[in-house]
Formats: C-alpha cells, sequence, structure tokens
C-alpha cells in the first residue's frame, strides 16, 4: 500500500510531560500497526489537511485518473511578487520551497496534490493556440491566461469579485477538461485549492459548476506568540525546545536554534502559508496585542519583511500588535517623543506613527496596517492621557490612511470604574462615541478606516457567551467580529473541542437589530453584522486568535487543526453548517473511510457542547483559576473583582448565577429592544443563557420538568459522559489511524476525562454547599438501578466511579435485571461477578441532545455487612441509612445516663458487635461482621447546646467564661454584647488577645452572630467574628478585618483562619466586592458551622441569604465556641463590636 509522501518537520516524538501514570503508560503501549491508516505511522499531522494520500476508492481514483491527466497554468511565473530580501532562502535540509509567484503557488501545490492523489505524477503541460488536452486542470485569469479568457466569461468572473473563483467542467469535442479561474491570482489559487478539496473529500469533479467568492474582505488571524500558546513543541506545549519560543515564528530564538531566525524560512512557515491560503485566509497580525516595541525597529522590520516576502504568493498580508506609548521608547531616539507629546491632535504624534509606517511600507509594500490594544489589562491607551479610544484609534488611522493601512482597535475593555457589571463596560465606553453627532449631521466619530475589534460576546472567550451587545449597535463603525480558535478556555491543547458548531451559533445569532425608526432589518444576524449586509459596510473584517506554534502538526492537539480549519471555512462563508465543515476535514486530515469519517465527525459535533456542560451549563460564566485558564476554581475571590470566580457566580443560598435582567445590573438594556425582552425574563430567556442574565433559585423549574439544581448536576454529568464515550469510541477505530497520532490522541483524551471529571465534582461539590440539597439520583438521562439476588439497589451518584452492592451469604451476586430511568437508555452487562466479593459492570448509554452518553457503573459485590435498623435508647434514628456509617444523636442538656445503641443487621447470617459509649457525651461503635468482611457504623452521643444568647438582659448569661477578662472593655447594651477591641493576638506563639467570649460545646454545631461595627475599620488587623476554640493554639475563626490600611484597595477582608498546633491557614474573601460586603450601618453575619473534623464558614449581608466562604479541618477537637473582637499589634482602642446576638445550634438527631 502506497503509505503517501514522507511527513515534513519530523521529529522525535515528546512523551507528554504529565504525572499520570496512566497516560505516561498509555503512551509506552506498543500499538498494533494500523491495517488501513492512509499515512506512516510516525506522521506527526505537520500537513494539516493538506495531506495528499492515495484515493482509496478504486473506482473513484480511476475516474479521477480519466478527468484529471495534465496541469495548465499558463504564464505562471510571468508575475512574481514583491520581494524585498533579495537573498531570502529557506532553511537548509527544507522540504518546502519559496514560492515566486501566486499562479506559480498554484500550480506547484496542484503538482503536489494530484501528485499523491492520484499517486502518479501528473505533468505540466504548456499549450500552444487553443489547444486544450483531455483533462487538462486549466487555471488562470483572463490577463495570465488566454484560454480562460476564452473559456470564462467577464460577467461570470465579475459575479465572483477579486478573490472569487469558479470551477467549470468544459469539453471541445471530445476534449473534457477543468478550468480554475479567478479575476486575480490569488482568486485562480484559491479556487485550485477548492479544486483539491473536492478530490481530497472524495467528490465528483467530472461536472463541475462552482461560483465561490468570500463574504467578507478581511480574514485576518492574530498570532499572540506565547500568550495562550499551547502549540509549542515542549513536553506541556507551552514552550519550546533547543532555544525556541514555542511560537511559529523565530524572531529570537537562542542556543542551537539561533541560526533558524528570520529571515531564514523554515518549512512550517510554508506550511501554514499554504494551510492558510487553502481556506482563504488574507492576513496575519504576527505578535501579541500586548506588543513589545521590539517589532518597530528598524532590525525587527527587515525579518518582518523576510517573513512577508514568503507569505505573499499566498495572499496573505503582515500587520502588527502596537503599543500606544510606543513612540516614548528610547529604542527609537532620536525619533522618540515624550508623555506630553502624546496628544492624539497633535502633529507629533501623528507624524511619528506616520513614519513608522512608511519605514514599515518600504520593506512591506502590502503592509496591512495595526492592532491596538489600549487602556486594558494594563496596556497604555489615550485615556492615560485625558482622551476617550475615538481620540487614540483616529489619530493612529489618521497617521496610515495616507498609505492605505488600516487600524484594528480592540473593544476588550473593563474600566472597573465604568460600571461594576464588567460585561456592561465596553459598550458604555465605545457606543456613544458611535452615535456621536458630527459637524456635517452624519453620527459616529471613528474613522473610516478604523475597524472595532470585538469579541463575540461581552466577557473574554467563555465556551459559550451571549453575544456582544455592540453587534448592530454600532451602526456608524466599521466593525470586526474576533472569535478564539486557540483554546484558552475550551481545553487548551488537552481536550478535543470542535469550536466550529460555536463559530456558527455566534454567527447564525439573530440581533433583532432595528433601523432609526425601530423596524426589524431583513439581515441581521450576526453574520450580516459582519459581512455588512445588515447596516450596509463596504469594509468588513473577522478576527480570529490563532492556535499555531512551532510543534509538529503545529497545532499542539491534532484536532485543534480543525478548528483553524473551521475559522477559516467559515470566515470565508459564515451560512456554512459547522457539520459539513467537520466532515471535510476528516476526510481532508484522517481518511475517507465512512465509519472513520461518520465516527470522527460524531466525536466532535458533541464536544463542544460537552465542555460548555462539564464546565460552565446554564451560562455560569467563567470559573477558572485564576492564571492558567484550565482548571476550576469557583471559590476563587481574586484581588480583581472581575477576574473572581465568586464575582461570576453570586452563588448564595438562594440560587446561582448573576442578576443582569432589569431587576440587576440590567446588561439585557444594551440589546435591541426584542432581545432585551427575551434576555431580561426568567421565562424566556434561553437556557443555555440562563445565568449570564439571572440569579436562578435552586428551586427553579426548567424545560425538563427539573428543579434547576438537578439539572444543574445532570449537565456536569451528562458533560463528563460524553467524553468517556468519545474516548471509548477512539479506541474503535485503532486500525483505521496511523499510530502514532493515534496514540496522542489516546493519551489526550484520557487527560481529557479526568479533568473534565474534575470541572464536574469541583464544581458540584461546591454549589452543594449553597444549595443545601442533596446531589440527585434516579433522574439522569443515565441512572439506572439493578436487581441482585432478588434485590433491587439504587439512589447511584453518577459522579462516582464505583458502587459497593451488598450480597447477603449463600446469595448469588448476578445482575439480573436492569431498569434505565430513561425509556430510551440501552444497557449491557458487560461482565458479571463470578463470587462474592466480585466485581460486575453495567454499560448504560444514551443519546443526549448534543451526543451520546456512556457510564460505566462498577458494582463491588461484597458480603452484606450493612444494617437495617439502628436505635438508641430504643428509639429507631430516622436519619439511618444503610450506606451511611456516622450518626449524632442528642440528648437533652445535663443528661447523666449513658445511652444505649442496638443494632440489626440486614444479613441474619451477619453479627453485628456493639461497644457502648462510656459516658452521656461518648461514642458507641457497632461493627458488623459477615464472610470475613465488616463495617463499622459510629454514633457520637452528645447534649443539645442550649447557649444561644441574644443578649437582650443582664447580667450576661452563667454559660459565657472569658479568656484574658477584661472587664472594663466589654459591657451588655441596647440588646447586644459589645467588646472594645484592644491590642492583642491569637496567631503563632501570641497569645494575647482579650476577652475571648466562649461557652461549652459538644459534638457537631452551627453558630452564628450579627456582628456590627462602631466605624469602618481603619487600622491593621482591627478585627470581629466567631470562632470554635480548643485551645490558643488551636482554633478556628471566621472574622471581619482590616487586612491592610495602606493598600491602594482591597483593604479589608473576611478571613477564615485556623490554627492548628501553632499553624495557620488561612481563606479569605478580598477584593472591591469584599469591600461592599459590611455596609454603612456596619453590620455582617457570621455563620460557623462544625461537622467532625471539618469546619465551614458563611456570611451575609442581611441575615436571611448566605455564601458559602470554604472549608477547613482541625484535627483536634474544639469544646468551645464563642466571639472574638480584638487588634492583634493595633494600639486604637475606639473600636466596639456589638455582637447582637450568638446562637449556636446542635447537629445531630434529638433522642430525648
Amino acid at each position: 500500500m502506497n503509505r503517501g509522501p514522507v511527513p515534513r518537520l519530523r521529529r522525535v516524538l515528546i512523551v507528554l510531560g504529565t504525572a499520570l501514570a496512566t497516560v505516561a503508560a498509555t503512551l509506552a503501549v506498543a500499538t498494533t500497526p494500523a491495517t488501513a491508516a492512509e499515512s506512516p505511522d510516525d506522521y506527526g499531522g505537520s500537513d494539516l489537511w493538506l495531506r495528499y494520500v492515495p484515493v482509496s476508492d478504486a473506482k473513484l481514483l480511476r475516474d479521477y485518473r480519466r478527468t484529471v491527466t495534465t496541469i495548465v497554468v499558463e504564464n505562471a511565473d510571468a508575475n512574481p511578487v514583491h520581494r524585498h530580501t533579495t537573498d531570502l532562502a529557506m532553511a537548509p535540509g527544507s522540504a518546502e520551497k519559496l514560492a515566486e509567484s501566486t499562479l506559480g503557488a498554484a500550480r506547484d501545490e496542484l503538482v503536489r496534490g494530484l501528485g499523491g492523489l492520484l499517486d502518479r505524477a501528473t505533468p505540466v503541460t504548456a499549450v500552444s493556440g487553443d489547444r486544450i488536452p483531455d483533462g487538462a486542470v486549466v487555471v488562470g485569469t483572463p490577463a495570465s491566461s488566454p484560454l480562460v479568457r476564452h473559456l470564462v466569461s467577464t460577467r461570470d468572473l465579475a459575479r465572483v469579485g477579486d478573490e472569487g473563483y469558479l470551477v467549470r467542467s468544459l469539453s471541445r469535442g471530445k476534449d473534457r477538461f477543468t478550468v480554475v479561474a479567478g479575476n486575480t491570482d490569488l482568486g485562480a489559487l484559491y479556487g485550485t485549492y477548492a479544486f483539491l478539496r473536492l478530490m481530497q473529500t472524495q467528490k465528483p469533479v467530472d461536472h463541475l459548476r462552482v461560483a465561490e467568492s468570500p463574504k467578507i474582505k478581511h480574514r485576518l488571524l492574530n498570532n499572540w506568540e506565547t500568550e495562550r500558546l499551547y502549540a509549542g513543541n515542549n513536553a506541556s506545549g507551552l514552550g519550546g525546545l533547543n532555544g525556541e519560543s514555542g511560537a511559529i515564528f523565530n524572531f529570537a530564538a537562542t542556543g542551537a536554534s539561533a541560526s533558524a531566525n528570520l529571515p531564514v524560512i523554515l518549512d512550517r512557515y510554508v506550511v501554514m502559508a499554504r494551510a492558510l491560503a487553502s481556506l482563504g485566509i488574507n492576513g496575519i497580525t504576527i505578535n501579541n496585542v500586548n506588543a513589545d516595541n521590539a517589532y518597530l525597529t528598524s532590525a525587527r522590520i527587515a525579518q518582518e519583511a523576510a517573513l512577508a516576502d514568503a507569505l505573499r504568493p499566498y495572499g496573505i498580508k503582515l500587520g502588527l500588535s502596537i503599543r500606544y506609548t510606543a513612540p516614548t521608547d528610547t529604542r527609537f531616539a532620536p525619533d522618540t517623543l515624550t508623555n506630553s507629546q502624546l496628544d492624539p491632535y497633535g502633529t507629533e504624534f501623528r507624524g511619528w506613527w506616520h513614519r513608522r509606517a512608511q519605514q514599515i511600507q518600504a520593506a512591506i509594500p502590502d503592509f496591512m496596517g495595526f492592532t491596538v490594544k489600549a487602556n486594558s489589562e494594563g496596556q497604555p491607551g489615550p485615556q492615560d492621557f485625558g482622551y476617550d479610544h475615538g481620540d487614540g484609534a483616529n489619530a493612529i488611522g489618521a497617521a496610515v490612511a495616507p498609505l492605505g493601512m488600516t487600524v484594528h482597535w480592540r473593544t476588550f475593555v473593563y474600566n472597573a470604574e465604568v460600571d461594576n457589571d464588567r460585561l456592561k463596560r465596553a459598550y458604555l465606553e465605545f457606543g456613544p462615541i458611535d452615535d456621536e453627532v458630527q459637524p456635517d449631521g452624519s453620527r459616529g466619530r471613528f474613522a473610516d478606516n478604523v475597524f472595532l475589534q470585538t469579541k463575540n460576546g461581552p466577557l473574554d472567550f467563555q465556551a459559550r457567551e451571549p453575544i456582544h451587545p455592540m453587534f448592530g449597535r454600532m451602526e456608524n463603525t466599521n466593525q470586526a467580529l474576533e472569535l478564539q480558535i486557540t483554546q484558552e478556555y475550551t481545553g487548551q491543547n488537552w481536550m478535543l473541542t470542535y469550536l466550529g458548531p460555536m463559530y456558527e451559533e455566534i454567527l447564525k445569532t439573530d440581533t433583532y437589530a432595528t433601523d432609526a425608526n425601530g423596524k426589524l432589518l431583513k439581515e441581521r444576524l450576526v453574520g450580516n453584522i459582519v459581512d455588512g449586509t445588515a447596516q450596509h459596510h463596504p469594509d468588513t473584517a473577522i478576527v480570529g486568535v490563532a492556535n499555531l506554534g512551532n510543534a509538529d502538526n503545529l497545532t499542539g492537539h491534532h484536532f485543534a487543526q480543525a478548528n483553524l480549519f473551521a475559522f477559516g471555512r467559515q470566515a470565508w462563508d459564515w451560512t456554512l453548517d459547522s457539520a459539513d465543515v467537520a466532515t471535510d476535514w476528516v476526510r481532508m486530515t484522517w481518511g475517507n473511510d465512512r465509519r472513520v469519517v461518520d465516527t470522527i465527525r460524531k466525536m466532535m459535533m458533541g464536544s463542544w457542547e460537552a465542555l460548555v456542560s462539564y464546565q460552565t451549563p446554564l451560562g455560569i460564566g467563567h470559573q477558572f483559576a485564576e492564571g492558567a485558564h484550565y482548571r476550576p476554581d469557583p471559590a476563587d475571590w481574586a484581588g480583581r473583582d472581575d477576574w473572581s470566580p465568586v464575582y461570576y457566580n453570586q452563588a448564595d443560598s438562594v440560587g446561582l448565577g448573576y442578576d443582569r435582567s432589569p431587576t440587576g445590573s440590567n446588561l439585557a438594556a444594551q440589546y435591541f429592544p426584542r432581545l432585551q425582552r427575551r434576555y431580561g425574563d426568567i421565562g424566556s430567556v434561553p437556557e443555555n443563557l440562563l445565568m449570564w442574565f439571572h440569579h436562578v433559585p435552586w428551586g427553579h423549574r426548567m424545560d425538563s420538568g427539573r428543579p434547576f439544581w438537578d439539572e444543574l448536576v445532570y449537565r456536569y454529568q451528562m458533560g463528563v459522559q460524553y467524553v468517556t464515550w468519545m474516548r471509548e469510541t477512539w479506541e474503535t477505530l485503532q486500525a483505521d489511524i496511523d499510530a502514532r497520532r493515534f496514540a496522542e490522541v489516546r493519551a489526550k483524551l484520557a487527560v481529557h476525562e479526568r479533568d473534565a471529571a474534575d470541572w464536574r465534582d469541583t464544581s458540584v461539590n461546591y454549589w452543594k454547599e449553597f444549595s443545601g440539597r442533596a446531589i440527585p439520583v434516579d433522574d439522569a438521562p443515565l441512572s439506572a438501578k439493578i436487581v441482585v439476588n432478588g434485590r433491587e439497589f439504587g439512589g447511584f451518584n453518577l459522579s462516582d466511579t464505583s458502587y459497593t452492592i451488598p450480597v447477603r451469604a449463600g446469595g448469588s451476586p448476578t445482575i439480573t435485571k436492569v431498569r434505565t430511568a430513561d425509556r430510551k437508555a440501552r444497557h449491557q452487562i458487560v461482565s458479571q461477578a463470578a463470587s462474592v466479593p466480585g466485581q460486575a459492570v453495567v454499560k448504560v448509554t444514551t443519546e443526549s441532545f448534543f451526543g451520546p452518553l456512556v457510564k460505566n457503573y462498577v458494582f463491588n459485590l461484597v458480603p452484606d455487612t450493612t444494617l437495617t435498623a439502628l436505635r438508641v435508647d430504643g428509639k429507631r434514628l430516622a436519619s439511618f441509612a444503610p450506606t451511611v456509617l456516622r450518626y449524632n444523636a442528642l440528648t437533652a442538656a445535663g443528661t447523666t445516663t449513658v445511652p444505649t445503641v442496638t443494632a440489626s443487621a440486614a444479613d441474619t447470617a451477619a453479627t453485628v458487635a456493639v461497644e457502648q459509649a462510656t459516658s452521656p457525651t461518648g461514642q458507641a461503635r457497632v461493627t458488623v461482621t459477615n464472610g470475613g468482611a465488616s463495617s463499622v457504623y459510629t454514633v457520637d452521643l452528645n447534649t443539645t447546646s442550649t447557649g444561644s444568647d441574644e443578649f437582650d438582659s443582664a447580667p450576661l448569661g452563667p454559660q459565657w467564661q472569658w479568656v484574658r477578662p477584661d472587664e472594663d472593655s466589654r459591657r451588655l447594651t441596647d440588646g447586644s454584647l459589645v467588646i472594645t477591641a484592644q491590642q492583642g493576638d491569637l496567631q503563632g506563639s501570641t497569645n494575647t488577645a482579650k476577652n475571648l467570649a466562649l461557652q461549652d460545646v459538644d459534638g457537631d454545631w452551627t453558630a452564628d452572630s450579627k456582628v456590627v461595627f462602631s466605624r469602618p475599620l481603619t487600622t491593621n488587623n482591627e478585627q470581629g467574628g466567631v470562632i470554635g476554640y480548643a485551645d490558643d493554639n488551636n482554633y478556628v475563626k471566621l472574622a471581619w478585618e482590616m487586612g491592610s490600611a495602606t493598600a491602594a484597595v482591597n483593604k479589608v477582608r473576611l478571613v477564615f483562619l485556623r490554627e492548628q498546633n501553632g499553624t495557620t491557614s488561612t481563606v479569605e474573601i478580598t477584593g472591591a466586592d469584599a469591600q461592599r460586603i459590611v455596609g454603612a450601618d456596619g453590620a455582617v453575619w457570621l455563620r460557623l458551622t462544625k461537622i467532625g473534623d471539618s469546619y465551614r464558614a458563611y456570611y451575609s449581608r442581611d441575615g436571611s441569604v448566605y455564601r458559602y466562604i470554604g472549608s477547613t479541618t482541625l484535627n483536634v477537637e474544639t469544646t468551645k465556641a464563642g466571639l472574638l473582637a480584638f487588634n492583634r499589634a493595633g494600639t486604637s482602642t475606639d473600636l466596639d463590636v456589638a455582637f447582637d446576638h450568638f446562637r449556636i445550634e446542635s447537629r445531630g438527631e434529638r433522642i430525648r
């Protein structure tokens, strides 16, 4: 079998740098050689989708060979592109070559592509006269080719514009041939790739009548270099080897790679250029939007010119990201400005940018222009000098307009002073500039050569967001849609996530845009806004943040190639179906076997919705750990609110989600009226955007009929179940996929499944602390019950990996029946336990709204060591459940007799031994033994706390005890216990804090208090709160505290601190939102709960709605609980902390 062309960019397989032994083992296992793979077993994906392997269908191959016999590209070398670098050259040993002209690139691609697809060389023929050989593929323009000029009408070509093309099957007499024609050389090149794509995807090419043109004029990439890079060639994908940074372009590589810096052209640059041209991408901004001024230096411009020379034959123009204050950089001396000269209306500022653009244009004549990130995330901008975004954008626009260049001004801004809701800020800054009336009566201040480059949603490339309200609202301004191809929030280089459906959803969302009279526009989808058809903008653009690096496959994950492919195809024609795009990519990348195509396409098409489900279902936005944006951290209070998951989830005891309805921040009002109403009403907002706009009560009834809490949990579970299906499904393709790529995808899917489960478990367990509800069971799409030995078992939490099934002595461990909650679900008993103990596996599958789901139930069948009842003093515990092993039983305060515990085993063959407690507050242990196995149930006997105090009358009750008392600094007044905070500490070895008000506690409890401060905290470590106390070196406290009085922001905090044997650990709530926890009345409600050695902390602003802070453990039993107020090292004595009440409630079941 012909294995196709030898792969370029071949490197040694780098074993994935993960500590997981399972993943390493996966890579280490020798893979069975593929029996039907179309590429060599060591192929690493370096050709992207331009993988021209022989056509596998014998009949189709004969048809293709009959239809295509020769290549005709007249005058292919007659129009060489401009080349600034006279000695431009490929690196030594390169497999690729530099193209001299665009038509030459088309010819060379046909030679390469047809040679591989037809498994034979296809000659290039020079025609004489007007005779066209039978089977010829004729490529050209009316200007380059007399044949094209005679064969294709100018009227037909006029319809496809400068970059469009025609592909026609024609004949003269008995001779049949194919014509690929464009008005320009670039259009002809695009048509060439389209023709090859038809053959790669094994479509008929003998009766073609194709006319294509791009819907959007500028189809661009932004290359962020190593920012959000997941395609480097080191083990993590975040960097490079041998002195390379991991970025696709080498400007400043060191060590072994220093000789590979531009102007040397590497193979991967040409592979990239060919691939982008095959999609119709016509520009790339090559550097990070957090721009380095080095890219404007003369030395770097020379390197950029070499890169531009190499890409120019493929129609790819270069642009640069710039820093607004670049003119002040001393590297440009003597041509530098001072800050006072950065006046956007001044000749100095505009003149500097004009000169710099002229210098670039001299080396790169087709240079596109600049992209600007200003006044965002620390980047300087016009607002730093008293001007707005319109002033800054227009100034640079005016500087480059005479040179034919454009400015892309990013709208990714979120100045916290504009509005508390980050999602509203961009429109509030840019909208008024677009509406501004100009001296000529027109509206909109942005210049004609300025594009506002706007992300698809108002936050930051989340897996699903509502569309940005600016789409359609900026009627008077050029607007470019910015999509992210690199998977910053969508799994990076570890998760198989096909983004085509996301792009499609965005582009086909109805904005409900209206005209000036309020009438709905006929064409008003986001795609219509972007392509100019909605509001008649002649200059249009779409931008993708690229996912390219120096990895062998250029994208880090083999399936990440599909996202670049999808962006390019949908940028060319946003009306395409993402499933059709996926099909083409699979055929071009993995092969045309029907089973392979159908299987991989199905994996891809549900992968994005699955990721949304296990990461941020139902519209809960940005729950990522700070920095890397990969792992979950819903509890994170970042120093800056709008980077903080807690800011976005707004979780509390009532519900979950950010209220952006008219009763909340009213983000909904920024949309057109129909969307305002839809998004603003919890009854009409799409459920997949629910929490973007509403704080959803835990019991809210969903479309499924389930409560919101249940639906939320099931969505998390369903996302993981889809990934399980993908992992298992990939295994079925081993014989059809070349070995290296199969193994690499397999390893990534193992990580994917593990990390998806981490998202599920972290999120669900955190939300559970707020909802106060049990994990739902028995009603999920894959819920099932089983029957063993005549007993039915259910109640399985689908997030668990295995389940214990007790089998009575002599009973059969065989699963005799499986009942699924969903009648459409299917089940298979994969294996049965042969004996007890033993293990059985049941697989349950179903189809969800986004694809197949799989749950593998692993049942451990063990001797029955469960109880059927547990009694204290003859009273059955109502809270008893056979699978729960720990109980609290409460007796009245002052009880002196020791309660007696009795128990009944489920299996008569089991023995029950009870070790009774020795005191009224002791612990009884029940041991159940059967067939060599045992279980231990514990009953903690505690007395009911009675120390709650409303502080309504003096004197203070006898339950109160004082540590380091100071009677002069405490008092009962106006229904509160007031403690004046004094110097003193409790952390570490400095145990001097006075007036700790404590009372005895027993067992598990919940304590809460309303704490009112007489004034705002002003001195470091002033604080007041509640405490669980064993001794000065072992305690847990929850307090409102001045963290840093000298900090510019984020001074005060809620601190949840554990000290164990003198060592502290802290969970704190800080950030701007935390500064507002205690309002003008000085009040905050604090709650501390103890369950065993675990402590949980909560706070409230009103005493009704509580928010969870976090949990900690203390392995020393706290015997007291109470109140505290002190200053640590502070010396102020004028802060009174008033405790309105102290309520303590024992946790457990009352038995007497």
